[in-house]
Formats: C-alpha cells, sequence, structure tokens
C-alpha cells in the first residue's frame, strides 16, 4: 500500500475523485510544505517551497489505484517530460506526520495564478 497527498481534483467531491474509488481516507485535514498555483486549465499545482503550505487529503491506495493517478497526472517512472514529478513529501495533520507520494510540477508558467491559502477547495468554491 502507498500514501499519497492529494491537493486538487482527486480530493473529495472534487472533479477526478473517481480515479481513487476504493482508496482509504487515512487524513481529510493535511498538509505539506509548498505553494498552490492554478493552471487555469482546471487543475493546481504544487511547487516546491518551504515557506508556505499546501493543504489536502491524505489516502492509502494500492498499486492499480497509484497507476490510475499516474495516468491521470501524465507521470511516468523515468521519463524526461514529465509534467509533474512523484516524490516522497512529509505529510502534516493533526494526529501525526507520514511520509507519502506527492505530485509536484516542475515549472510554474507565466499564466498560473497563487491560490493564497495553498487550498484548492475552497478556492474553487470561490470561482465557480
Amino acid at each position: 500500500m502507498n500514501l499519497v497527498f492529494c491537493y486538487g481534483t482527486l480530493r473529495y467531491g472534487e472533479s477526478n475523485h473517481e480515479v481513487i474509488q476504493g482508496a482509504v481516507l487515512k487524513e481529510r485535514n493535511s498538509w505539506t510544505k509548498g505553494m498552490l498555483y492554478d493552471t487555469r486549465n482546471g487543475y493546481p499545482a504544487l511547487i516546491e517551497s518551504v515557506e508556505e503550505e499546501v493543504y489536502g487529503e491524505l489516502y492509502e491506495v494500492n498499486e492499480q489505484l497509484l497507476e490510475r493517478i499516474d495516468i491521470l497526472e501524465g507521470f511516468q517512472e523515468g521519463r524526461d517530460h514529465n509534467l509533474y514529478d512523484r516524490i516522497v513529501q512529509r505529510i502534516e495533520s493533526e494526529n501525526g506526520t507520514y511520509e507519502a507520494i506527492t505530485y509536484v510540477m516542475r515549472d510554474t508558467e507565466d499564466h498560473f495564478i497563487k491560490i493564497e491559502g495553498g487550498d484548492w477547495v475552497p478556492y474553487q468554491n470561490k470561482s465557480s
């Protein structure tokens, strides 16, 4: 089993949550270091940073679900031109600390909008 930190469209109630149907929710309120951006393509991007926090949910997934997430994120092991890097990052919650797979975008682009507060769900609700 793998732990995956979900900060965008894989979260409960979001547009791609069905991709992880069958995953076990470990933490509904969790966070990690990073900065969150709206890509303006209907999904966010987490960029590595030690200054800010990004909020999300922590799920336990099997290999089959991890493969489905990789496909959604356009990630392929060993490929140079992935949109995201798949790294293991420290995830915090009120119940403890975890090490979990986190999809981190390699670069920001000029049209990205910084999401103040680092939480996709309220940002999405405000934007809709």
